[in-house]
């Protein structure tokens, strides 16, 4: 037995044809690769300011000013990420409050 498919059904006269969706658009970056950058980087910055907090704490420099600005760029750095996790967070419950 052999199985053929379903032909298109246009309407006489029509020339429609399908619209092709690109997957992604040139130039730029999947979501998850850019979360994972995002997290990638808040990490380097909180290794960055614990380095610098240990090397004030052990004598090793005496510019607060720079160990003050990486402990004040890793906070940043966490504050984004946990506000992208609220955020999302709270998009996936509106979506699971939509009806079907």
């Amino acid at each position: 037995m052999q199985v053929h498919g379903i032909a298109g059904i246009d309407a006489p006269g029509s020339n429609v044809t399908a619209a092709r969706v690109p997957t992604s658009a040139p130039g730029t970056v999947p979501f998850g690769t850019l979360v994972e950058q995002l997290l990638s980087q808040a990490s380097t910055t909180a290794a960055q300011a614990n380095q610098a907090v240990q090397e004030l704490a052990l004598g090793r420099t005496d510019n607060l000013h720079e160990v003050l600005l990486r402990v004040a760029q890793a906070d940043l750095a966490f504050r984004l990420v946990l506000e992208i996790r609220n955020r999302l967070t709270e998009a996936y419950q509106e979506i699971l409050r939509m009806q079907v």
